[in-house]
């Protein structure tokens, strides 16, 4: 079996100018991402904070994490690669105002998910995304994916609820 090795930088240079190759890959690309999200999108939980700055409800979810006892998360600028690659793949580069994604592993609920089955590494990390989007300024999102169902895919349910819920609760209006 033959080792896989990336494509070095000259390679893409090489296909780069290729309009029929790029208009190939970007046919795949629209089509994986049409059936990506139609056999994932009712596994996905979000949750609206009204009148909130993105920055405000991203510092908040990620002290939300921390009060997990969780650390070492690892920041994904997602909405900045989505506009960057915008002209290559052929879609708006405003999908998002912002996007970002955070992963991080909790080692109790790690262990636990591949104790029930090796297979169930693909559930590590998690993740959590926040996000905004051009058309709904006073609106963002947070979002993540529900686990596997298993004891183990509950309690990592749970635990992204539980952060979801604390970076929420932030910004809900309280009486006077």
């Amino acid at each position: 079996m033959a080792a896989f090795a990336p494509p070095t930088d000259s390679d893409c240079m090489r296909h780069r100018g290729s309009t029929a190759a790029r208009k190939g890959l970007q046919a795949m690309a629209f089509a994986f991402a049409l059936l990506s999200c139609g056999a994932n999108a009712g596994d996905n939980v979000t949750r609206t904070i009204e009148d909130a700055s993105f920055d405000d409800v991203r510092i908040a979810l990620v002290d939300a994490i921390a009060e997990e006892g969780i650390g070492a998360t690892t920041e994904s600028r997602f909405g900045e690669m989505l506009t960057r690659t915008a002209p290559d793949l052929g879609h708006r580069p405003d999908l998002f105002a912002e996007a970002r994604i955070y992963t991080f592993c909790s080692v109790m609920i790690a262990a636990r998910l591949t104790t029930e089955s090796a297979h169930n590494i693909a559930q590590c990390p998690l993740s959590m995304a926040v996000y905004q989007t051009p058309d709904e300024p006073g609106r963002v999102y947070l979002g993540y994916r529900r686990s596997v169902d298993s004891p183990g895919g509950r309690q990592a349910d749970a635990l992204l609820a539980r952060i979801a819920a604390r970076t929420s609760a932030q910004f809900e209006r309280r009486p006077h």
